[in-house]
């Protein structure tokens, strides 16, 4: 993450193409919005077009927009979204997902610096930034005609590659404390964020967090309370100590019985004295 917030830095205020990679989730979206807003063309507009969820028929009318009677349902002059951008910057999430023949008329514009909108004659200057993202892999897109050669070039000028979160362990509680900001984890919780795979990433990480806050009760947000499979809990604590599961039962035990000690004692088959012992020892709070 430093090598590409570097890079980031080294771009932000040069009118360069910028692509990113990245697994779904890992923050593309958020990496585009903060070029945006990091750089000179703070002040202008920044346009998020979803490539995969414009309708083919509809691409041509969204991104150059149409005049006033170009077909039936064209009441009224549309402005397209490159037009809507001005001088920011234009996104394109999943580029990769247009076909061939759409990229072909995106390129156009893009080479050309100029669009016209459909059912018009006046040539209207594209003056934004170019931002890309895709989480396929581009060289097989390439190898096998999905993907054109001319366009990726184009918006290829400089490449942001984001590493998965199971790569960047150390980012995962730093980024859980930002999303959670009023409520905190316990022990059993961190432990448990730290060691699961995180296969939808930040995404991934970020939904399960707020629904934990809205489901926990309590001040803090145990291990049980985190929507992850039982599988993967089993999986995450095959790592822990004896210790870290005594741990974890007594933390769970104090919780179910609401810090009875008496009561939380007599569960775990020890006395009240032991119990307050082992508390102290593993740090567990009231």
């Amino acid at each position: 993450m430093r090598n590409v917030v570097d890079t980031v830095e080294k771009v932000l205020d040069h009118d360069v193409s910028v692509l990113i990679l990245g697994e779904s989730g890992s923050g593309k979206d958020y990496l585009a919005e903060a070029i945006h807003a990091c750089g000179n063309r703070r002040n202008e507009p920044f346009v998020h077009i979803e490539c995969a969820s414009i309708p083919p028929e509809l691409f041509e009318t969204e991104l150059f927009g149409h005049e006033r009677g170009t077909f039936t349902d064209a009441h009224a002059r549309k402005i397209g979204k490159l037009e809507m951008a001005r001088r920011g910057t234009v996104y394109f999430d999943e580029i990769s997902a247009l076909t061939p023949q759409l990229q072909a008329k995106l390129l156009r514009a893009i080479q050309e610096r100029r669009f016209t909108r459909l059912g018009g004659s006046a040539s209207i200057a594209f003056e934004a930034r170019v931002v890309s993202s895709s989480n396929s892999d581009l060289v097989a897109m390439l190898a096998n005609g999905a993907l054109r050669r001319d366009l990726y070039y184009r918006i290829n000028v400089v490449t942001l590659t984001l590493p998965p979160l199971r790569e960047r362990r150390e980012d995962i509680l730093p980024l859980a404390k930002k999303f959670l900001k009023r409520k905190k984890l316990d022990a059993d919780a961190e432990r448990l964020l730290a060691n699961y795979a995180w296969p939808g990433n930040i995404r991934e990480l970020r939904n399960a967090l707020e629904r934990a806050a809205l489901l926990e009760q309590n001040e803090k947000i145990g291990a049980a309370s985190l929507p992850l499979s039982d599988l993967v809990t089993t999986a995450a604590r095959a790592e822990w100590t004896l210790a870290d599961l005594e741990a974890h039962y007594i933390r769970e035990v104090l919780r179910a019985t609401r810090s009875n000690y008496s009561r939380a004692a007599e569960i775990l088959g020890i006395n009240r004295k032991t119990l307050l012992e082992k508390r102290k020892r593993y740090g567990i709070e009231e």
